[in-house]
């Protein structure tokens, strides 16, 4: 039988209208990419100086740049855990990045004591997510994506690994804190580590990136969630050959960004990030994919590779692992070609936590019932690019971190003005406050709450409010606290506090101003001495300058690499009666170590 031929024409324009219609109903992919330690100004397209990332800076250009983002905890799992759940860690009881250490905690308690140089006692944290935990993986699961989890998890081991929280496909995904045994250069015990069996030495973040093209290639017809959290930029600090010499010379023509091995480290992502969107779009999926990029927390200041920090976050202060802008602030890149408009810069302000209720309502998918979310949707600013005025946004990082200078605090941003709240901080152990109006004073330099009293108020009762509601766990006042503690005639009289106890060989410190000032009482015996030697080993101390009696030392300087010195600080002869003065100059908070502290005569020789 034939067919009239307008009938055939209908019948193929019928059926081509039919798949086109069937591809525009294909739900659309996610990824979520999620580089370690990449602070705010690591990449071109937030103006680093140093590091190149076209890839990434193409990503940014083909999407929206959020410039006020913030993970929600400066250090990693804790971050992690807030991406997956939509809540704060303090809601989670989830503080700290203890994923990849043995003990599970589920139940987490508060703590009244510690060592007594410290005024304020920490709390415990959670180590683990319970199974149960809605996550959005196991949201988009239900709708019928294939998940795929790519890279560090640091949220547990067996079983508390990706495979129980909704993803389908696992590549790594246990509790390293970076990346698995033996580090970023293969191969890997494929059992203990879930990494593919590999030839040679191949990059960690290069087989990640290998694995993400497979995944999408398989899984090109089925909409897919793809979680691929790289293990670049944490430590270990090691990197391509090549890449090492590519960047040396760059780094000493700049003034911040100074570590070759960090610019290597930041490429190897960029080029990973650089293979997945290839892949898109050779399988024509880039413009019904929904690329999201951030980092777990701010740029790592504490390390020192080569000598040097791994970056710089200026003109930020503080960061990875210090809750000041520098420790929280990072990128975040929202890219959709057939959705969000290209070359657009937000200035909402953006946190980990919003992902989750973003997503659902991109996707038009219900949230878990019961499961109360913290953040925001953000689907106004990606697809109107719409500047929203949000509720306040929250940290809790009630935690001391003896190597960056963290005293345990909270911290609530509502606009432009940000406070924070140092618990118990002071000799009589009150709360300390500081108010920074983040417009005209991003890099936290001029504290304002004692000149405006109404919004400091107005500030901590929000947050105060907040901490209550989210069942918090804070720091408490240290019981055992003694503001007059010394070791050995050691004591820290200003500029930090004093870690451990009476009996440790060495006097281990938290720094956290700009300068730190301690006092060494003698024993009694010497008549007469000509000098004081110490040894000394620190992240963060450039110069010691000495004081006895009337008569100062010449400053000595030190190097903050991590290395043990001797120094000697001669002075004019004097009877050591009174105490010795030691003044450190900082360059930043974090950590020093003084051991075999003594006065020398001028027969010990200098």
């Amino acid at each position: 039988m034939k067919f009239p031929q307008y009938i055939c024409i209908a019948m193929i324009a019928v059926a081509c209208g039919l798949i086109s219609h069937a591809k525009e109903d294909k739900k659309p992919n996610v990824i979520l990419i999620v580089a370690d330690d990449l602070g705010w100004r690591d990449l071109g397209t937030y103006g680093s100086e140093l590091y190149q990332t076209p890839h990434i800076d193409e990503l940014a250009a083909s999407g929206m740049r959020f410039s006020n983002a913030y993970a929600a905890s400066p250090l990693c799992s804790p971050t992690r855990a807030s991406l997956l759940t939509g809540q704060t860690p303090a809601r989670l009881r989830f503080t700290t990045p203890v994923g990849h250490l043995p003990q599970v905690i589920l139940d987490p308690q508060e703590n009244t004591t510690a060592p007594p140089g410290l005024p304020a006692a920490t709390p415990q944290t959670r180590s683990r997510l319970p199974l149960d935990t809605p996550t959005i993986a196991r949201t988009l699961k239900q709708a019928g994506y294939k998940n795929a989890f790519m890279g560090k998890w640091h949220l547990g081991f067996e079983p508390y690994i990706p495979e129980n929280f909704g993803f389908d496909e696992v590549v790594c995904g246990r509790g390293f804190p970076g990346p698995p045994p033996p580090g970023f250069f293969g191969p890997w015990d494929t059992e203990k580590t879930n990494m593919p069996l590999v030839d040679g030495n191949a990059h960690a973040d290069d087989v990640l990136g290998d694995e993400a093209v497979r995944f999408i290639s398989e899984n090109k017809e089925t909409p897919f969630f793809l979680a691929l959290w790289f293990f670049g930029v944490h430590a270990p600090f090691q990197v391509k050959p090549e890449l090492i010499e590519k960047y040396r010379p760059l780094a000493e023509k700049t003034e911040f960004q100074k570590s070759a091995i960090m610019g290597g480290m930041i490429e190897t992502v960029d080029d990973n990030v650089g293979k997945v969107i290839a892949q898109l779009e050779a399988l024509n999926l880039h413009e019904n994919t929904l690329v999201i990029f951030t980092s777990d927390n701010g740029g790592n200041m504490y390390d020192r590779p080569e000598g040097v920090n791994p970056t710089s976050n200026h003109p930020l202060q503080g960061g990875k692992g210090n809750n000041y802008e520098g420790g929280s602030r990072v990128p975040f890149i929202a890219s959709w070609p057939t959705r969000i408009a290209p070359s657009t810069t937000n200035e909402t302000i953006a946190i980990s936590y919003d992902i989750f209720p973003t997503l659902t309502s991109l996707l038009g998918l219900s949230n878990p019932e019961g499961h109360h979310l913290d953040g925001v949707d953000l689907s106004s600013s990606f697809l109107e690019g719409l500047e929203l005025q949000r509720p306040p946004i929250y940290s809790l990082f009630a935690h001391t971190v003896l190597a960056t200078g963290n005293i345990a605090n909270a911290w609530i941003r509502d606009g432009d003005w940000k406070l924070l709240r140092f618990f118990n901080s002071t000799a009589d152990q009150s709360d300390y406050f500081e108010l920074y109006n983040l417009a005209s004073d991003i890099g936290e330099t001029t504290n304002l709450a004692s000149s405006q009293p109404e919004t400091t108020q107005r500030l901590a009762e929000q947050l105060d409010a907040y901490l209550q509601d989210s069942g918090a766990l804070l720091a408490r006042p240290n019981e055992s606290f003694d503001p007059d503690f010394s070791v050995n005639g050691f004591k820290v009289l200003s500029g930090g506090y004093p870690i451990g106890g009476p009996k440790d060989p060495q006097h281990s410190i938290t720094a956290i101003a700009s300068s730190l000032v301690a006092s060494y009482s003698p024993p009694q015996g010497l008549e007469t001495a000509e000098g004081l030697r110490l040894t000394v080993r620190t992240n963060c101390a450039t110069q010691v300058l000495a004081a006895a009696e009337n008569l100062y030392g010449s400053p000595i300087k030190i190097r903050p690499n991590w290395e043990e010195q001797q120094i000697t600080i001669p002075f004019t002869t004097f009877r050591p009666t009174e105490s010795v003065i030691l003044s450190f100059k900082l360059e930043q908070p974090g950590r020093i170590f003084v051991s075999n502290i003594e006065l020398i005569q001028a027969s010990h020789g200098n």
